[in-house]
């Protein structure tokens, strides 16, 4: 197939999924949601192409993955997103669906302005870092890490035609215009194509800076995926289990330590980390690029070295395991090509039933999130869930009644 016909079938196909969303039920249904800052750049992002799409409006806050799950089960919210399922079935509310909509890498983001290149880091030594055995930059093992010969994945784009739609508050006249947006390429079970590997010498010098450690303070589901990761990939190191607040997972206590500062949210978490040099942290990686930090090169378990991105997510997802109730279970110790291993799943929370306009408006949003969001923005960070997962999703969001 030539470019000029794929570019004209994904518009074609966006322009008939837009007409779907069109609700039979209501318009101007008005949504509010809260949950994990994770979602919030996607969610900002595609909430105003939404409106446009279908006349329905979403309100959502962050506050963190804990507080969505919370407001969730008290009734405060009609739809909720968290990086991370409940952590006990007494929690759950009642008929409780889980989408997985989101997906998208967790990056390890830094401050170090006299370092023009990416910095790559094996999972033990990150393991030695957030737990305070690393403290200084020029550490000897973070140097091991980054005089090496690495092997990095380069994967395969494509241009896709997305078209976006903006609303006159005052006259309601729509704006359509066309855009050509740059994704990863997938094959045709929606598998993102390592099209070749860069193997080269890496020889960076790293400052003699102490480290400043961000994390978040509030219960989190990116903190309980990262330590998820610290626990599966490092685990002599970081021998507690994986827990939504941080410093509960930590090895020692944090009060020991004068270079940890906690910040709520992981726009909070990126901004403390521009504003001090030596700093280093997690969130999402469009609030890395947002704040201009650097991103580290990550190791997996085939000993590449692998960016925070949606087409290594992709891989890193596809290796592990679908539940039954749509949640998802990774491997770390699996060695999958190109995987990002730092990659997640956020969910949507929905109910089975509900008033009939609040759920058939879930559905169409949970929907539109799924499947058009990561392509019309793709400088997000967020991969295009496809494959089994995105059957599971679609199945899922079906049950929303």
């Amino acid at each position: 197939m030539n470019s000029r016909k794929r570019l004209a079938i994904v518009a074609i196909a966006t322009s008939a999924l837009f007409a779907s969303m069109a609700p039979s039920f209501a318009k101007d249904v008005t949504i509010s949601g809260s949950g994990a800052t994770f979602a919030s750049p996607l969610i900002d992002a595609c909430k105003g192409e939404y409106n446009a799409a279908t006349g329905n409006s979403i309100n959502y806050t962050g506050g963190g993955s804990g507080k969505g799950r919370t407001d969730f089960a008290q009734g405060l919210v009609p739809f909720a997103g968290s990086d991370a399922p409940y952590s006990t079935t007494l929690l759950e509310p009642k008929g409780l669906i889980y989408a997985p909509i989101y997906a998208a890498p967790i990056a390890i983001m830094y401050n170090l302005p006299t370092v023009k290149e990416s910095i790559y880091l094996t999972p033990t030594t990150i393991a030695k870092i957030f737990s305070g055995s690393i403290q200084n930059w020029n550490d000897p093992l973070i140097a091991k890490d980054n005089e090496r010969v690495v092997k990095t994945p380069i994967f395969g784009t494509k241009q896709v035609a997305v078209k976006t739609t903006t609303v006159d508050k005052k006259t309601k006249k729509k704006t359509t215009k066309t855009t050509y947006k740059t994704v990863p390429d997938v094959d045709v079970n929606g598998k993102p194509v390592i099209a070749s590997y860069d193997s080269k010498t890496v020889n960076i010098d790293l400052p003699s800076t102490p480290i400043t450690v961000w994390y978040r303070s509030e219960s989190s589901g990116t903190s309980e995926n990262f330590t998820k990761f610290l626990k599966g990939t490092a685990p002599t190191v970081w021998p507690k289990a994986q827990n939504g607040t941080f410093t509960n997972t930590m090895p020692k206590d944090v009060s020991g330590f004068f270079n940890f500062q906690g910040a709520s949210g992981s726009a909070a978490v990126a901004a403390g980390a521009a504003g001090k040099v030596g700093s280093i942290g997690y969130s999402e990686v469009s609030f890395a690029r947002d704040n201009k930090l650097g991103v580290a090169y990550i190791q997996n378990a085939a000993g590449e070295f692998v960016a925070p991105d949606a087409a290594g997510t992709s891989l890193f997802l596809g290796g592990g395991t679908i539940n039954e109730n749509g949640t998802v279970s990774v491997d770390f110790e699996k060695k999958i090509p190109g995987a990002y291993s730092l990659g997640t799943t956020s969910y949507g929370l929905a109910k089975e039933t509900g008033h009939p306009e609040i759920q058939g408006t879930i559905r169409t949003w949970f929907t539109y999130v799924l499947e058009v969001c990561p392509t019309k923005y793709p400088e997000k960070g967020f991969a295009l869930i496809t494959g089994p997962l995105a059957d599971k999703a679609k199945s899922q969001i079906a049950k929303i009644k």
